[in-house]
């Protein structure tokens, strides 16, 4: 970049829920926009959930201490949308296309307008503390070409949230990992706020074949129960409504679980030995070859056994690499598996370990097995 052309802002994005004061704009060595009188801010209070809020500033362009162009908007609220847009007076839009070439520039009757929309509804529903929000506008020299000359317009959005139901412990219904052996259940509780002591929960549906949810009504409260039913491997979201008696409120939680495999080798079905050929590999240099193998399935012992260890044309691998089985420290259905090479190779190999419950009758589990040459 040039010495004298206008350094890239940068901002530093903060999530929603965070409490610091918004920072300071850092620019380059050159003039930019004007902190205190450019600054973007907004506090739309506390929100109702499940309400949107809207917001629009206008942007006079003319402070800025050159000829700048928009390109886009940011704002790092999950339930937030910006956007930028030239406004004719009969209230016409044309927005903006981030181009930075003519299209970007607004006509002598347009006025540059950022419209922010809060949409709590794609918040959890629980109860938010007035927090800020981070983003800015990015602006470019008209000049520029290369899109080197640019700076940040920054803007703050302060809100709350409200929600007349609290939800507690879990206001998404994260199952994680479920096998295919054994159903993810769980449980939450659901009751009024102060201001809604006496509201009732009447009926819960799941719009997932596969999420059952029940109600179960207790003194004061009521308990929320979900049973996911493993059938399909991968990953399944759902959306569970609660019924109740409180006009114009609707409460959804989101749901979310990935099926995998009774047996699974994690992070990957993969087993990688790195070190040089010409010798065996010293076992504390194999410390980290390892891959974790889980039995999900409680109705049988979680240990393995190895069925063969073959290369990728079917030839015994056995005496080439050793492996062997640790548990797993809390975790009494896993396992580590080590490998080790033993030598014999004059060059790399690509195999296979096939892992078994119960020797020729399987189930299986196999692992690639991959024996790289350390020079």
């Amino acid at each position: 970049m040039r010495p004298t052309a206008l350094a890239s802002v940068v901002l530093l994005l903060a999530a929603c829920g965070d409490h610091p004061p918004p920072p300071p704009l850092v620019q380059g060595p050159a003039a930019g926009p004007k902190t205190g009188s450019l600054t973007l801010e907004h506090d739309f209070g506390v929100i109702p959930h499940g309400e949107k809020r809207e917001h629009e500033f206008t942007l006079d362009t003319k402070q800025l201490p050159d000829d700048y162009l928009p390109l886009r908007v940011h704002l790092d609220c999950s339930c937030g949308h910006a956007d930028l847009a030239w406004c004719k007076p009969d209230g016409s839009r044309r927005f903006v296309d981030g181009s930075g070439g003519a299209t970007s520039r607004g006509e002598a009757d347009e006025r540059l307008v950022l419209r922010l929309v809060l949409d709590t509804a794609k918040k959890e529903p629980i109860d938010l503390p007035k927090t800020i929000s981070r983003g800015f506008i990015v602006l470019q020299k008209a000049t520029d070409l290369t899109g080197t000359d640019r700076v940040t317009w920054p803007m703050f959005v302060r809100f709350g949230i409200d929600a007349p139901i609290a939800v507690h412990p879990l206001a998404t219904l994260d199952f994680g990992r479920v096998p295919m052996s054994v159903p993810g259940t769980l449980v939450t509780t659901l009751r009024g706020d102060q201001a809604h002591r006496s509201l009732r929960c009447l009926a819960a549906k799941s719009d997932h074949p596969d999420l059952a949810v029940t109600l179960e009504a207790g003194d004061d409260h009521w308990l929320l129960r979900a049973r996911a039913t493993p059938r399909e491997l991968g990953n399944h979201r759902a959306t569970v409504v609660v019924e109740h008696d409180l006009p114009g409120y609707r409460l959804e939680l989101q749901a979310v679980w990935k099926v995998v495999p009774d047996l699974e080798a994690v992070p990957m079905p993969k087993l990688i030995v790195t070190t040089p050929l010409g010798k065996e590999q010293d076992k504390a240099k194999a410390i980290g070859q390892f891959v974790l193998v889980t039995d999900h399935d409680p109705t049988r012992s979680s240990e393995f056994a190895i069925h063969e260890v073959v290369t990728d044309t079917g030839r015994d691998f056995s005496a080439h690499v050793a492996l062997w089985f640790e548990p797993v420290p809390e975790q009494p259905r896993q396992h580590r598996l080590f490998a080790r090479y033993l030598g014999g190779l004059r060059q790399g190999e690509r195999g296979r370990v096939v892992l078994t419950k119960d020797g020729a009758k399987g189930p299986f589990l196999p692992i690639e097995l991959v024996v790289f040459d350390k020079k």
